[in-house]
């Protein structure tokens, strides 16, 4: 797993104008939760932000993080909760961290990377990604930063690629359904079929939900 040294301080101002005056300072406001102890409110450069942490945003990234003025405090050990960001400028205008034990197990969503061109699209067919991140358990460092699956083998009459099939390390778990379906060729009559029987639920569901309001219209009548 990507590892990352930052620093903040303490925020002693809260609210609104205050979060703007530290933005306009070229600070961002951020808040550390922790399972046993109270949240943190910090501050953080807003350039430090937006150059280290919003390129890995996304995956799974344990940061060191040191809180200036803190007693008797070693660094906190720290994962991405959410960032905001501006839409504009791309800038940091908040981050939530929450703080993990390194000697504990977790489970995190790992992203899933698809590499190669599959044999069964090169025969006309669809590649039918179904699962962009799987459930993996084990301790925060040793949990990979992604898995990398191959899909050049993947013909038109295979039945894709399952959990079962994954690369895991031998160190951390699967917390997935072996039979679980990661990624399949499929002809484009058979992606057709299934977004019309998507739409058709839907229209459905909708219907109902329509005559389900009507009682309720009468009754305010």
């Amino acid at each position: 797993m990507i590892q990352q040294d930052m620093t903040a301080a303490v925020r002693q101002d809260f609210g609104k104008g205050a979060a703007h005056r530290l933005r306009r300072s070229g600070y961002a406001p951020a808040v550390l939760y922790g399972k046993k102890s109270e949240p943190i409110a910090l501050a953080m450069e807003t350039k430090t932000l937006t150059k280290d942490l919003l390129q890995l945003h996304g995956h799974n990234v344990v940061v060191s993080l040191d809180i200036e003025g803190e007693k008797g405090k070693k660094k906190h050990h720290v994962l991405i909760k959410d960032i905001q960001t501006d839409p504009i400028t791309d800038s940091v205008l908040h981050v939530d961290f929450f703080e993990i034990d390194l000697d504990k197990e977790i489970i995190l969503d790992v992203p899933v990377v698809y590499t190669g061109t599959a044999k069964g699209v090169d025969m006309g067919g669809i590649l039918n990604i179904m699962a962009h991140t799987i459930k993996i358990k084990g301790m925060p460092l040793a949990i990979p930063d992604d898995i990398t699956v191959d899909v050049t083998p993947l013909e038109l009459t295979s039945h894709g690629i399952t959990c079962a099939d994954l690369a895991i390390p031998e160190n951390v778990t699967l917390e997935e359904e072996l039979d679980k379906v990661c990624v399949s060729v499929v002809a484009p009559k058979a992606v057709e079929e299934e977004v019309e029987e998507e739409e058709a639920a839907e229209a459905e569901e909708g219907a109902e939900a329509e005559e389900g309001e009507e009682p309720a219209a009468a009754a305010e009548e």
